[in-house]
């Protein structure tokens, strides 16, 4: 069996949207989240913006129309499979179901979408358009 270099428990220490070298934060200063990558080439991912303001109802069934906005844009959750080369670097996830319903189904591959792992951080690349790109730093927790 091989070594699965992306395999455990990665926390999110730095993410931001690179829009031609602008770096935008857009889930605040202080992004925060886990990603779970299991053995079994399963994986499982909520990034979130931290720094928002509770609902004023205490109840996310009572919301104004601007809180749900502002939930939805500041938090996404993702889960579904991965596979892994033969020397056990990340090659690919296919979505089986997120929160944010357009990606259910959908594939990535390397074109679109690395993991790198350096010691006990990993550095993601997700492809949004040419010259746009999610970076995500995680820290193996």
């Amino acid at each position: 069996m091989k070594t699965n270099k992306v395999a455990g428990r990665w926390n999110l220490i730095s993410g931001y949207l690179d829009n031609h070298g602008q770096q935008i934060n857009v889930l605040g200063p202080n992004p925060n989240g886990m990603l779970i990558l299991t053995e079994d080439l399963h994986f499982m991912v909520i990034v979130h913006n931290p720094d928002i303001a509770n609902f004023v109802s205490g109840d996310r069934a009572n919301g104004t129309l601007e809180e749900y906005k502002t939930a939805v844009t500041n938090s996404l959750g993702v889960y579904g499979t991965y596979t892994i080369d033969e020397h056990g670097d990340f090659l690919g996830q296919h979505v089986l179901g997120s929160t944010f319903q357009n990606m259910n189904g959908s594939s990535r591959g390397p074109g679109e979408l690395t993991e790198k792992v350096e010691g006990d951080k990993m550095t993601e690349h997700l492809k949004i358009a040419d010259g746009i790109k999610v970076v995500l730093v995680w820290q193996r927790g």
